[in-house]
């Protein structure tokens, strides 16, 4: 339970965090106000981080450095008094400002046009993620405000979550193939991943995990190479030859002529003997950019293949916290058990890749819905009322917490089943 809870904590905080550093970085490229980013989520703990701001006063940029405060009073419209002082790098900065009211000397006053104090990064009491709270993210009149922003800008920054989101599952598969994927042993020979109950194989003793090298004089290199085999000798008995923890063993049985529907004739599951292979980093990336994208598209096409019966519904079941902490448990709990981290890399490129594709779901409440009121907007050529678009995101962020708790109950009372990671050997 602590491995699963601790797994789950630490693979969506680094999910979450890079999701909301795309953002960050995004709406500083397009000259949005960021006001804040922080670690975690509130309450805050403590600050350690401004960066540098800058105000525009009476059609004048200046540079706000980070020690320099703009009081939280001070808005775009404010009349202040001010100091400025000359910096080798920057030009123009800002020394001390202060607000002026309307019973002191207005005549030697300025007005605000801008304001960007500068990102504050923080420390928050809730250790999971992160945030970037945006200036405005809803209000087009704020200067500097996401929503003052042009079209393609708004997409871009709404789009940047999942897209690092993306970048990250890539580093995840890169760095499972680099610390060592399974790949089929040359010659693949037949291992036995599962041995069914009343069959022959299991009267005879073959556990999962053996590997069939030998069928009486026949050296078995293939999984077909066994199958032909066993085809050839229906109802005789033969001798397997079996490599069973380095040890050679001799286990004979009769193969089945009519075995029961969905059984072979030995009653076995055959997979080919694995390996762990580790790759240099440039063909390991590109190896994790391969399997970001044959993720990515195939989590786009389950609908159409579950119309098909191509997959079965089970495997398209969605998955809630309870759910992913699991499945994050049980690949973390055997990378610590055997040392081999594999599982735990694929886990978390495969949520990351799960993250990116939910956010840009156009639902009101998500990434994806944001950027469906901006493409509505294109086409209508006006946008929606922001008052009104806000109620719509919220209703929909409601009703996503709602379904949520639903698929966390289904989680706890009918378990998702879990990955066997000792059958890739």
């Amino acid at each position: 339970m602590l491995v699963t809870v601790v797994g789950l904590v630490v693979a969506l905080s680094i999910l979450v965090f890079a999701h909301e550093l795309g953002h960050y970085l995004a709406a500083r490229r397009v000259g949005v106000v960021v006001e804040e980013f922080g670690f975690g989520y509130p309450p805050r703990l403590f600050s350690f981080f401004r960066t540098w701001g800058k105000v525009v006063i009476d059609g004048q940029e200046i540079a706000v450095p980070p020690a320099v405060q703009v009081p939280e009073d001070l808005s775009v419209g404010s009349l202040v008094v001010y100091e400025t002082r000359v910096d080798e790098k920057r030009g123009e900065v800002l020394a001390g400002i202060r607000g002026v009211d309307a019973e002191q000397d207005v005549e030697a006053s300025s007005k605000i046009e801008f304001v960007d104090r500068g990102t504050l990064f923080t420390v928050n009491a809730i250790p999971f993620g992160g945030f970037a709270r945006m200036l405005g993210e809803e209000d087009p009149s704020a200067p500097g405000s996401l929503a003052s922003k042009g079209k393609l800008a708004r997409i871009f920054v709404l789009s940047a979550g999942a897209v690092m989101n993306l970048l990250t599952a890539v580093i995840f598969f890169a760095l499972a193939m680099g610390l060592g994927a399974p790949v089929a042993a040359d010659p693949e020979n037949a291992m036995v991943t599962a041995v069914v109950s009343g069959s022959p194989a299991e009267a005879a003793g073959l556990q999962p995990g053996d590997v069939i090298v030998q069928a009486d004089d026949t050296e078995i290199l293939t999984l077909e190479g066994l199958q032909s085999f066993t085809r050839d000798h229906l109802g005789e008995e033969i001798v397997l030859s079996v490599d069973r923890d380095g040890q050679m063993m001799q286990i004979a049985l009769v193969p089945r002529p009519d075995p029961p529907q969905g059984e072979g004739p030995i009653g076995i599951v055959l997979g080919p003997r694995m390996t762990i292979q580790d790759y240099p980093w440039y063909e390991a990336l590109w190896m994790g950019v391969q399997q970001t994208v044959r993720l990515t598209m195939f989590i786009f096409t389950v609908p159409v293949q579950l119309i098909q019966g191509l997959i079965p519904a089970e495997m398209a079941r969605p998955v809630g916290p309870v759910g992913v902490g699991q499945l994050v448990g049980d690949a973390v709990q055997y990378s610590l058990d055997t040392g081999w981290w594999y599982p735990a890399m694929q886990m978390l490129g495969t949520l990351g890749v799960a993250l990116a594709v939910t956010n840009l779901l156009p639902l009101p409440g998500l990434d994806g819905g944001r950027i469906l009121f901006v493409l509505v907007e294109a086409i209508r050529g006006k946008r929606v009322d922001p008052a009104r678009e806000g109620l719509i995101h919220l209703i929909g962020l409601a009703l996503l917490v709602a379904l949520m708790l639903f698929i966390t109950w289904q989680d706890i009372i009918n378990p998702v089943p879990g990955v066997d990671w000792s059958t890739f050997f």
